[in-house]
C-alpha cells in the first residue's frame, strides 16, 4: 500500500531541530516496517527544498546543495513510490478549489490532493490534517 506524504512530514523528518522530528522519524520507520511505500510527488520535494533552506524557519538550514541532494536521495529511495501529476491533475485541482471555495493559501495542498487522487493514493500523512479533511477521497493520517 502507498501512503502519500505531505511536505511537513518530510521537513520534520529531515530537520533535527524541528518540533515534530521524532514523531516524523517514528512514523516513517513504522510505515517502512509495514512494507508500505511512501508516496512522494515532485511538488513535495520542491517544497522540501524551499522550506529546509530557509534561515527564518531554522537556526541551521540546509544549504541549497544539501537540500537538493536530500530531495534526490528521497526520490530514488527504494521505499518511495514516485507519484507524478497526470495531464488532468491541474484541472482537477481547479475543480476542487472551486467546489470547496478554497483560497490562494490552499493551492498547493489542493494540487497535492488532486495528484494523489489521480494516482489512486487514498491515504495522506500530514501534520496539518484540517487542511486535507475537506477532500473526502483522502484518509488523513496525522502523526502522533
Amino acid at each position: 500500500m502507498i501512503i502519500g506524504l505531505d511536505t511537513d512530514v518530510l521537513v520534520h523528518w529531515s530537520m533535527r531541530g524541528a518540533a515534530r522530528h521524532r514523531a516524523a522519524r517514528r512514523f516513517v520507520a513504522r510505515e517502512a516496517r509495514r512494507s508500505n511505500l511512501l508516496g512522494i510527488t515532485p511538488q513535495v520535494l520542491a517544497e522540501l527544498v524551499h522550506v529546509t533552506t530557509d534561515p527564518r524557519r531554522f537556526e541551521r538550514p540546509l544549504s541549497m546543495r544539501g537540500a537538493v541532494d536530500l530531495a534526490r536521495r528521497l526520490w530514488t529511495a527504494p521505499e518511495v513510490a514516485r507519484i507524478l501529476p497526470t495531464s488532468g491533475s491541474f484541472v482537477r485541482a481547479c475543480e476542487l478549489l472551486a467546489q470547496h471555495r478554497l483560497g490562494r493559501k490552499r493551492i498547493l495542498d489542493t494540487m497535492l490532493a488532486a495528484i494523489l487522487e489521480g494516482a489512486s493514493v487514498a491515504r495522506l500523512a500530514t501534520l496539518n490534517g484540517a487542511d486535507f479533511r475537506v477532500f473526502s477521497f483522502l484518509e488523513v493520517v496525522e502523526l502522533d
